[in-house]
């Protein structure tokens, strides 16, 4: 397992806290017990980072022999002021990488990262596909990566490189069938972000296991926050990637969790920034089960 740490590189409000959690790094690898998996040896590997004020990287490192087929993660005690602009799986597969980051006015309270990797020995046809938006300052970016013909999609990831916190991952979206993703990225609601930013998206493929399929779990439609959605594997099956959504949050809203919470669901939350949203929205959950 790989942390990296990084200071924030502005002034910002600090809150001292009963009972935070030690700036000490918390490490938690789990291999669960469950279902038979349409990929033999797969694994899910949880890994949690320090808690403190600082824009941070935790991973979550794959076993030896194994690569990382999908993942995800989430933010602990980020109060909606805190968005993962980064869920990618790192180059040459060893791990998948979760970066958190603060809004644009900072947040003074201590917050940590969660990371899980979904690790199997490599199956037939593994193989990245990543596509790059254009460098500029759009407020929204929507872009679509394909796997090449005959391969499905069994993990994803992207990247707001440039986004400083003030770009949120809106969309990270397995299609229905498989065969590519969808990425959405936007600004936040504040005043308008001004610097240039790249999106970037991946799509982790390969020859699809039997029983592939991809499940869907609904959040409820409304202005409540924070709220969240779970997709769950049929029986017999287990999760191989993961994928969120939040529907209508116009960047006013931050996917604070989008990650396999077990070998069978996938869980996605979503919360409000600071000084809250008027309108009504859902997040919605996506689980690649074989």
């Amino acid at each position: 397992m790989y942390v990296r740490r990084n200071g924030a590189g502005r002034t910002r409000r600090i809150v001292t806290t009963a009972g935070l959690a030690s700036a000490a790094l918390l490490v938690t690898q789990l291999a669960l017990v469950a279902p038979a998996s349409a990929v033999p040896g797969l694994v899910l590997k949880v890994t949690g980072g320090p808690s403190n004020s600082d824009w941070k990287t935790t991973n979550a490192q794959c076993p030896p022999g194994t690569t990382v087929l999908g993942g995800g993660g989430r933010i602990v005690n980020g109060d909606g002021q805190v968005t993962m602009d980064t869920m990618l799986p790192l180059v040459g597969g060893e791990a998948y990488s979760v970066t958190g980051r603060e809004d644009g006015d900072g947040y003074g309270n201590s917050w940590s990262i969660t990371t899980s990797a979904l690790c199997a020995p490599a199956p037939a046809g593994l193989e990245t596909r990543t596509q790059f938006s254009d460098h500029d300052s759009n407020v929204g970016k929507t872009m679509e990566v394909e796997c090449p013909p005959g391969k499905k999609v069994l993990g994803l990831g992207a990247e707001m490189s440039g986004g400083l916190g003030r770009v949120v991952i809106d969309d990270l979206r397995p299609s229905a069938d498989l065969t590519g993703i969808t990425v959405t990225g936007m600004e936040d609601g504040g005043p308008d972000h001004l610097g240039k930013w790249t999106m970037v998206g991946k799509a982790i493929c390969a020859t699809p296991p039997a029983g592939l399929v991809r499940v869907t779990g609904f959040g409820i439609l409304d202005s409540q926050t924070p709220k969240t959605a779970t997709a769950r594997c049929p029986e017999g099956k287990r999760v191989h990637g993961v994928g969120g959504e939040i529907d209508n949050g116009q960047g006013e809203v931050r996917m604070t969790a989008m990650w396999a919470n077990s070998s069978t669901t996938v869980t996605v939350t979503g919360a409000e920034e600071e000084g809250g949203y008027g309108n009504s929205w859902a997040v919605k959950a996506y689980a690649i089960c074989a």
